[in-house]
Order: structure tokens, then C-alpha cells, then sequence
């Protein structure tokens, strides 16, 4: 272990939440839990999850699901399947995209067969496609929308240009999208086409694949285009479990689903619809990295006719469900999750997660044999459909949201796990202590320093290479951002109230959700030795021990407060900006923040005091009591910020300071009521919001008082 301040003094320095005897053996624990995720072991993993294409819903999605279940129990875990009948749509032959004019030629729609890479001439690799896109025959001009938001449509339409009754083409990135797909189609378009613009992760970045990381000129992006800001999960049972004796929508009712055909190009194909186009040249921010100017179209010039054929299912999918008994609390859960299903090998996207989970579960089956118990109940969750729609995670959180309300303490979520050496995480702020503290334990395989410095180093050459002000952003440069949406964190934190956290280690990634996403790519580029994969597990591994195990949850609201401070703070500049904030009222807003603050110290003061008493007086039933009231008021404080009504027009997400925005799909839009409302220049709307936070704060401030 490498001798940083933290792990020098590892077997008496006390572990947060832990008492000093409690520490000692929990520090033992922990190092031998490190030594056992393997990169071999990882590496063997990985290449059996990738040995064939596995969408959602698939004999390969099943057959991965079996592996996933018999490892598991192979390592000593409790495992079973859980299946639940979803609306998946596949492809029901290869879209057609064809240019009509200025002369006719029928695009490719088909990645490259690499002789380096064997795994990209597999027969059963899907057709390009995007999931949960309308079927339809259309056939307009071609109007450039840049990243297809809603600004693009603005500057598009002060020079006279519009595209309505014409098919839009976007290029990936800024969003997600199934928010193109929905302003396009609030827009008037009759279809939509989003290309990977070779700025964004092609050849503008560096070598392409096989001979770099970067996308080839042939590969595009699969992925779902449901409405995910609207609501995640099967678009049928929206805030019920896809389960028998469930009533279904009619599809027709179903309110996160386009209605118009939206096709994936690659950036190859797409130069064949933008060199042609006329019209204006591109508006500021337009260029992409094609080599000649962009035109944003809109005339006769270039036609295209585009034909999707999609069949419409309700078909299985399956997670797997592990679970280690609590000895002293199985009442209260520790969850990890990561999904399975891939749009096609998924060697980074999801399956460097899902081998992280099985060296984790590798890790706890070795330390169960050696005696170990944890305190808390922990589940290993692999969920099928998260592509889709985050379908696998939603539906058995919805199922299971009574349970979960009561016993969930934390959800730890890895999702792409490895795609390079840099450690980045999100999460709510009661979880940021442990994260830096488990950074601290990991061992970076690169630098040989530990994964906090390296991150740490990290991050402090960015902020000293970025120009002007950014330079002097903020003295804390190990930045764990908000969490969004796009993973299966979503119907936990966002839904249900529950603490929630996402790790990754990333780097140069450009073959996302495409056929190029391979046990090849990783073994060269993402993590040739696998040593990463390991670093993963390890650092999963300790997040869910920690929590599993320590006496008082390691949860700091105080942190909490002061996030929540500087996001309000930056939408009063927002709402100053707009000329709404003289109609705001700040002071209950920053009453209650303050009120917040002072609870959560106090409870933290109370935590330690109980700790201490512990370690002096085992046999002390009062602290035990004690301790046990203060896990559950640090647990109920993050549901006590949940809102029954839910958000304005999306009553599905019911957290007030977390959840996507309704443009950004992936990116957190925190207070996202208040912060759209201020978007949309409504001060009433503002005003109602603001009251509903303030509200929130008040009962997790009371959550937090014994």
C-alpha cells in the first residue's frame, strides 16, 4: 500500500463512522478485500461478457445474465434472476436513408468489418438504429441544426430558416438524444438524423480507431431516444413495475416516446448530406470538423427520404439480484448496481462495470469464507435494459420503492467503468467525504500514487491550464459533480430518495455505443493491462464496506447545505441576468439553508460524541440506540428532499435539488424547477418553485433533529 497521510498510520488512524477498536478491524478487512480483484481475473471476465453482441431482451442478454447469476454464485453470494415484460422495440429491418437530390445514392448505415478487430464482422452485431424511435416513411430537405437544441433553433430561425415539414440533422453530443428528438419534433420535423461529427470524437481528437481511440469515419452511435426527462422505465407502466396484473398505457398514451423516425448516421455517411447543402453559411458555433464550411440547407438542394421499420414488443429482460445478509442490521441496504446490456460488445459501456461488480463479489465471496459479516444487508444488482431506458433498474425500484424507502442506505452505481486512467466521480454531497477517504485507500495503477493524488493532480494541472478566471475556480480541485441522469442511479436518488453515487475511470473514448466498443479496443487502448478493471472493484468495493459496516454512516449534510447554498447562489445570478430577481424573496430560502447547516453540524457533533461513548462502553444499549436513531436520520433526510407532487409537468421525479433537465437529459439541472422556471423567464413559476425547495429543506432539517 502506497504510504500517503491517510493509509500511514492504517491500523490505528479511525475510519469516519467507525470507533477506534472497530477501526482496527475494519482496516484489516480492508486490506485484504484490496488484495484480491485481480486484472487477470478481470481480464477473463471481460472477454466473456464481450464474446457476443448482447442487446436488452436478447438469447445473448440472457446467456450474460447466466453468467453474471452462476459467478456469482460461484464466489458463495446468493443469486436469482428477476424478469419483468417490457416495451422493446427493435429494428424490424435496416433503415433506409437515401439522397434524392442533388443526386440519388442510398447511404451505407453499416460500420466498417476491421481486420484487426475479428469481433466487428460478428453476424449478429444490430443494425444501426435508435431505440424507441417512431417508424415512419418520410421524405423533405435537410436542415443543419448543429446539437439540435433549442438555442440552434433560435439562430437558425433569425436567418429565415426553419424545419418545419423538412427532416432535421443533428450531431451528437451537449445533450442527450432523446432531447433532440424531442425539440425536433416540437419543431415540426417530419424525422431527425444525428451524426458523430468528427470534432466531437473523431479525427479532430486524435488517431481513430484501430490505430487510435477515436471514432473511424464508418462508426455511429446507437442509442434509445426515449424521453427519459419525462420519465425512465417501460414507457407502458410509467411509475408502476412492468409485473402481471399491472394495467398497461396504450402506446399511444405513452408520453416519453417520439413520434417521429430518428436515425443514427456516422460521420462518413453525413458528409454526404452536408458538403451538398446551401442556404446560409453555419451561424457561430455550427462548424463541425468536416473539412469545408458548413450550410445549414433548408432548400432543394439536397432531399433525402428517410424509412424506419421498427417492431414494437413487449418482451422479457432480466436483472440478476445478489444479496449478503446483515448480521446486526439486515434491515438497512447497501446497493451496488451496474447494467448489462450492451447495443453491442459494450467492452467499456456497460461491461467494464459488470466485470468491476464480479471481482467485487469475488472480493466479498473470499472474505464471507474467512469469517466476515457485514453489519448491513448488501445487494449486487445487474440490470438488463438500461439502453433502452434505465428499464431494468426502474421497473424493480418501483416494484421494490415501499422496501427501499425504509431499508435503502446508499446506491452505488458503476455504469462505464473503465475507459482510461482517470478517476471522476458524481454524487450527493452527503456521500463526498467517503468518496475522497476511499480514494485515498486505492492504489492509481499508473502513477503508483494513490487515486486521490492522482486525481487531485489531476484536476490542478486542468485548472491551471484553463484561461483566465477558470484558473481560480475553487481550492477543493478534486471535483465530484451532480448527478444527472443517463445511468441507473436515476430511480434511486431521483425517484425514491436515496443517497447515490456514480464512479468511473475515464479516458480517450470515441467508439461509444458502437461496434467498435470491443474486448479489442480495451486490451489497446481503454486498459491494456486490466489493471484499472481491478482499481475499480477495489474502489466500489470500499464505498459499499464502509457503509456496510460502520457503526455510524459516514453521511455529512453539512456538506449538503453548502452545495445547496452555491447552487442557489448561481440562480439568483441566473435570475438577476433575466430581470427576475427583485420579484424573488431570498430570505426564507436562506433561512432555511442556514437552519440546515446548523442541524446537520450538530447531528455530526451528536455522531461523534456516540462514537466515542461506544468505544469506551461496548455494552452500552443507550448509544446503540442512539447510534441507530442518528443512521436513520441521516438516511431520512435525502428522501425528507424528495416531493410527493413531483417536478412541474414531470411528476415522476420527485427530488427538489437533483434531476436532468429537460434539455440537457444526461447533465444535472440542480433545483430544477427553480432553475427552468428562471430559463423560461416565468416568475410565478419561479416563485412557487423556490417555496417547494424551501419546503424540502425544512423536512430534511427536520429529519435531521432526534
Amino acid at each position: 500500500m502506497v504510504q500517503d497521510p491517510v493509509t500511514a498510520q492504517s491500523e490505528t488512524l479511525r475510519i469516519d463512522g467507525f470507533d477506534d477498536s472497530s477501526s482496527i478491524a475494519q482496516r484489516r478487512l480492508e486490506q485484504q478485500f484490496l488484495g484480491i480483484p485481480s486484472r487477470e481475473s478481470a481480464r477473463e471476465h471481460l472477454r466473456r461478457l464481450t464474446a457476443e453482441p448482447h442487446v436488452a431482451g436478447t438469447k445473448e442478454g440472457y446467456e450474460t445474465a447466466l453468467y453474471v447469476r452462476d459467478e456469482i454464485r460461484k464466489y458463495g453470494l446468493a443469486a436469482e434472476l428477476k424478469e419483468y415484460d417490457v416495451l422493446l422495440p427493435y429494428p424490424l429491418r435496416p433503415t433506409v436513408v437515401e439522397l434524392l437530390a442533388p443526386r440519388r445514392q442510398r447511404l451505407a448505415l453499416k460500420e466498417d468489418v476491421l481486420t484487426e478487430d475479428p469481433s466487428s464482422a460478428h453476424a449478429r452485431i444490430i443494425p444501426l438504429f435508435n431505440g424507441y424511435s417512431a417508424s415512419g416513411d418520410v421524405t423533405g430537405q435537410i436542415v443543419y441544426v448543429n446539437y439540435g437544441l433549442p438555442g440552434d433553433y433560435e439562430a437558425l430561425s433569425k436567418l429565415g430558416v426553419s424545419v418545419k415539414g423538412k427532416i432535421a440533422l443533428a450531431r451528437y453530443g451537449n445533450s442527450f438524444r432523446g432531447v433532440k428528438a424531442k425539440v425536433a419534433e416540437d419543431q415540426g420535423a417530419l424525422g431527425l438524423l444525428i451524426y458523430s461529427d468528427p470534432a466531437d470524437d473523431g479525427y479532430v481528437q486524435g488517431d481513430v480507431y484501430p490505430k487510435g481511440p477515436w471514432r473511424p469515419a464508418s462508426s455511429a452511435q446507437r442509442g434509445s431516444v426515449q424521453y427519459i426527462f419525462q420519465y425512465p422505465g417501460d414507457p407502458l407502466t410509467p411509475g408502476q413495475p412492468s409485473i402481471p396484473g399491472v394495467k398497461r398505457l396504450p402506446i399511444g398514451e405513452a408520453t416519453n416516446l417520439t413520434r417521429i423516425p430518428v436515425q443514427p448516421l456516422s460521420y462518413g455517411d453525413a458528409r454526404k448530406l452536408l458538403e451538398p447543402l446551401r442556404g446560409p453559411v453555419r451561424p457561430k458555433g455550427f462548424q463541425g470538423g468536416l473539412p469545408f464550411a458548413y450550410h445549414v440547407g433548408g432548400t432543394d438542394d439536397v432531399r433525402v427520404r428517410l424509412n424506419t421499420a421498427m417492431d414494437y414488443q413487449i418482451r422479457k429482460i432480466w436483472n440478476v439480484i445478489a444479496r449478503i445478509e446483515g448480521q446486526v442490521e439486515n434491515d438497512r441496504w447497501v446497493i451496488l448496481g451496474n447494467h448489462r446490456d450492451a447495443w453491442t460488445f459494450g467492452a467499456v459501456d456497460p461491461s467494464s462495470g459488470s466485470t468491476a461488480m464480479l471481482e467485487v463479489a469475488r472480493g466479498f465471496g473470499q472474505l464471507l469464507k474467512q469469517g466476515w459479516k457485514p453489519r448491513r444487508t448488501i445487494l449486487l444488482c445487474s440490470w438488463d435494459g438500461e439502453e433502452y431506458g434505465l428499464l431494468g433498474s426502474t421497473e424493480w425500484a418501483e416494484e421494490n420503492a415501499v422496501e427501499l424507502k425504509t431499508k435503502a442506505v446508499a446506491y452505488l452505481n458503476m455504469d462505464s467503468a473503465v475507459s482510461g486512467p482517470n478517476f471522476a466521480a458524481a454524487s450527493v454531497p452527503s456521500l463526498w467525504n467517503l468518496i475522497r477517504a476511499v480514494a485515498h485507500e486505492v492504489v492509481d495503477p499508473g502513477s503508483r500514487k494513490t487515486v486521490f493524488q492522482q486525481w487531485q493532480d489531476r484536476a490542478s494541472a486542468e485548472r491551471h491550464e484553463a484561461p483566465g478566471d477558470q484558473a481560480l475556480d475553487s481550492p477543493q480541485t478534486a471535483k465530484i459533480s451532480p448527478l444527472g441522469s443517463g445511468s441507473d442511479y436515476t430511480p434511486f436518488l431521483q425517484h425514491l430518495g436515496i443517497p447515490s453515487l456514480d464512479l468511473s475511470f475515464g479516458g480517450d473514448y470515441g467508439v461509444y455505443h458502437s461496434a467498435f466498443d470491443s474486448f479489442y479496443w480495451m486490451e489497446h487502448f481503454g486498459d491494456p493491462t486490466f489493471a484499472y478493471h481491478a482499481a475499480a472493484a477495489q474502489a466500489w468495493g470500499m464505498v459499499a464496506l464502509r457503509l456496510a459496516d460502520a457503526p455510524a454512516l459516514p453521511l455529512y449534510y453539512s456538506d449538503y447545505a453548502a452545495q445547496v447554498r452555491e447552487f442557489f447562489d448561481d440562480s439568483m445570478k441566473a435570475a438577476k441576468q433575466r430581470g427576475l430577481a427583485s420579484g424573488l424573496d431570498q430570505k426564507p430560502m436562506l433561512q432555511a439553508l442556514e437552519d440546515f447547516s446548523r442541524e446537520a453540524a450538530r447531528l455530526e457533533r451528536t455522531r461523534q460524541e456516540v462514537l466515542s461513548q461506544l468505544d469506551a462502553d461496548k455494552r452500552d444499549l443507550t448509544n446503540k440506540m442512539k447510534l441507530r436513531q442518528i443512521n436513520d436520520a441521516l438516511i431520512g433526510a435525502e428522501r425528507a428532499l424528495t416531493d410527493s407532487r413531483g417536478l412541474r409537468g414531470r411528476p415522476w421525479y420527485k427530488h427538489q435539488i437533483y434531476a436532468p433537465g429537460f434539455y440537457t437529459g444526461y447533465a444535472a439541472l440542480p433545483l430544477p424547477d427553480f432553475r427552468q422556471a428562471l430559463d423560461d423567464r416565468n416568475e410565478a413559476e419561479a416563485r412557487e418553485a423556490l417555496a417547494r425547495v424551501v419546503q424540502a429543506i425544512k423536512r430534511a432539517t427536520a429529519a435531521l433533529k432526534l
